[in-house]
């Protein structure tokens, strides 16, 4: 694996402590917050979203979606927030990431934080506070939205015209850039709620229809490439096997997105345009599931014997999360649609890991952050 791609995975995930402060006073000790970090949002949002759907048939598990997506906001918050900050402070390491084609793809990672935190408020806050919820939500898809666009189209522009030696192997990683129209299908999807029947519910419905195909274009080539160069033999850094977990996301959101769609589509078509249109989500669904059904346990296989040979903690452990939480959303959704409880109760197993996951990285990432030790 050359050099660019275990930078890529591996030092930008790195925070260290400055030799001014350690030791002397307490507070944050990482020293740069670059978009590496937003993956934390994106699991946190997404355990809101998947907890919330499970309330419908246990609602003693709306208080716990309320307090994931309160972590969900602190979250987006604090790595927001410090962000923001150290790219104006230091605004030459923040013109870093952007030219750097090993940095850029997790601009979508951002992309992705704002959509995952936004489908949150509107599903866990929206039947009580509709208004705020409703603001809350629209203004951080269409932020999400943006900024998802623009990683899909503009990052493999950049690692194009980057040299072979600079943009490195393809990788999982690359991949981040282009998910985020995905996921703004999805949320998109469930934010016609907010709107009634009419041309801006089926504006909203064409353009999710596009990202859906935007993303799913860019992605299938993006997961060949990458599976390709795994399967001949080149394995992803120790530090970098996180992200294996990576196209699970892919094919979680793509599913929640076309059976999202279903419910707000049946306003505007016919009995038997609405048939046609079900048997085509359901098979889908199957189809991209079975995939990421796969995929995940290859991504499984890897990671024990990551953990086995030592893989440590840094942030690229969040892409443990969304991942694995954007297949539970997905199941959900075709069950919903099905009416079969038993994907479900898959669903609620998949919720179950991923609180797991994200309680043990808010932990670790807790330290990191305080100490600059991973």
């Amino acid at each position: 694996m050359s050099l660019p791609v275990t930078r890529a995975v591996v030092a930008p995930t790195v925070p260290t402590v400055p030799a001014r402060t350690a030791g002397r006073r307490p507070g944050l000790a990482v020293e740069h917050v670059g978009p590496q970090w937003f993956p934390a949002v994106m699991g946190t949002g997404i355990l809101a979203v998947c907890t919330e759907r499970l309330a419908a048939a246990a609602p003693a598990l709306h208080g716990a979606a309320l307090a994931a997506l309160a972590v969900a906001w602190l979250v987006l918050l604090v790595v927001g927030g410090t962000f923001l900050r150290h790219a104006r402070r230091r605004p030459d390491r923040f013109r870093a990431t952007v030219a750097d084609p090993a940095v850029v793809p997790f601009y979508g990672a951002v992309a992705m934080g704002l959509l995952s935190v936004g489908a949150a408020t509107s599903a866990v806050l929206g039947p009580h506070l509709p208004s705020t919820a409703s603001a809350a939500a629209w203004l951080l898809w269409v932020l999400g939205t943006l900024l998802g666009v623009v990683t899909a189209l503009g990052c493999p522009v950049r690692l194009l015209a980057a040299g072979p030696a600079e943009r490195g192997a393809p990788t999982p990683v690359w991949a981040l850039p282009v998910v985020p129209p995905m996921v703004s299908a999805a949320s998109g999807a469930a934010l016609t709620a907010t709107l009634a029947p009419g041309p801006a519910a089926t504006a909203l419905l064409a353009a999710c229809g596009a990202l859906f195909v935007l993303s799913l274009c860019l992605g299938t080539v993006v997961f060949v490439l990458a599976y390709g160069h795994l399967a001949r033999g080149n394995a992803l850094p120790l530090q970098g096997t996180p992200a294996i977990w990576i196209p699970l996301g892919m094919a979680g959101q793509s599913t929640a997105a076309v059976n999202l769609a279903l419910v707000p589509a049946g306003a505007d078509l016919p009995p038997a345009a609405l048939g046609g249109l079900h048997a085509a989500a359901v098979g889908y669904s199957a189809v991209a599931l079975l995939l990421g059904a796969v995929a995940a346990a290859v991504a499984l296989r890897v990671t024990v014997r990551a953990l086995r040979r030592g893989l440590r903690f840094s942030p690229a452990w969040w892409s443990f999360t969304f991942p694995a939480g954007a297949m539970g959303l997905g199941v959900s959704a075709l069950g919903t649609t099905l009416g079969a409880s038993w994907l479900i109760a898959v669903s609620a197993g998949i919720c179950a890991g991923l609180a797991g996951t994200v309680g043990l990285c808010l932990v670790c990432s807790a330290r990191c952050w305080l100490t600059g030790r991973a």
